[in-house]
């Protein structure tokens, strides 16, 4: 009970760490603390293991930031409420459900989930970065823009398996009670959901002359779902096909 009393105050002077690193924006420190607080409830090993992905993630964030920048991506300034919220929910909720029932299915969802944030996260930096112009999933004879959704490349394919891989193997460095197999399996296969998903109902602008993020001159929008909805609909499926595997 006193360990579980100092995690609020342990996760605010993290978040703002990060919010003072540039990691994170002032609302998406707000969001960490949350989420991080209800992972720690968990086990610490759990909020670790999540520790692991927040600082790698944000390392490769900044590969090439002036480039990412200059193409407007947002998580080079700092990861927002809604993004750190999409990425981090499904984790949250799987990590309250195992403090709940105490059953194993769900922290192996939990970790899943991470592994999930951690493949999706890493290919997108690194494939950004040196991947070079990707081609679109549901088409792969179309290249689009980097960063574009569903836009996929073979340095972003293999940084996913690393993920995974990196999140499967600090799993059972940290003695948590997983199948590492699952982990491995299941953030590859989020983070492919997540790749498809975006491709399919995430919103974007299509036109003759190719498939953007922002909106164009004579493209026609089209999808649902934003990004981080995305985040959070993969995150989720995966760890619950874990779980129920």
């Amino acid at each position: 009970m006193d360990v579980l009393i100092l995690i609020p105050p342990s996760m605010a002077l993290l978040a703002f760490l990060a919010l003072w690193r540039g990691y994170l924006t002032r609302r998406g420190a707000i969001s960490a603390v949350v989420v991080g607080t209800a992972v720690s409830a968990a086990g610490l090993s759990l909020f670790a293991l999540l520790a692991l992905f927040f600082l790698s993630s944000s390392a490769l964030t900044k590969l090439k930031s002036d480039m990412k920048r200059a193409m407007g991506l947002k998580d080079v300034g700092g990861r927002s409420l809604r993004q750190v919220a999409g990425v981090g929910s499904p984790i949250a909720v799987f990590a309250l459900l195992y403090l709940a029932t105490g059953r194993v299915e769900f922290l192996t969802a939990a970790v899943v989930a991470v592994a999930v944030a951690t493949a999706d996260t890493w290919a997108s930096e690194v494939g950004v970065a040196y991947g070079g112009r990707p081609r679109y999933i549901l088409a792969p004879w179309r290249s689009v823009e980097p960063g574009v959704s569903g836009g996929v490349t073979a340095v972003g394919t293999a940084a996913a398996v690393a993920g995974a891989s990196f999140i499967a193997v600090s799993s059972w460095v940290l003695q948590l009670p997983v199948p590492v197999w699952k982990v491995l399996l299941f953030g590859y296969v989020g983070e492919l959901l997540d790749s498809l998903l975006g491709a399919l109902l995430q919103r974007k602008y299509i036109c003759a002359g190719g498939v953007f993020e922002t909106p164009r001159a004579g493209c026609v929008e089209r999808g649902v779902l934003n990004n981080e909805s995305v985040n959070f609909v993969s995150g989720f499926a995966a760890g619950s096909m874990a779980a129920l595997v």
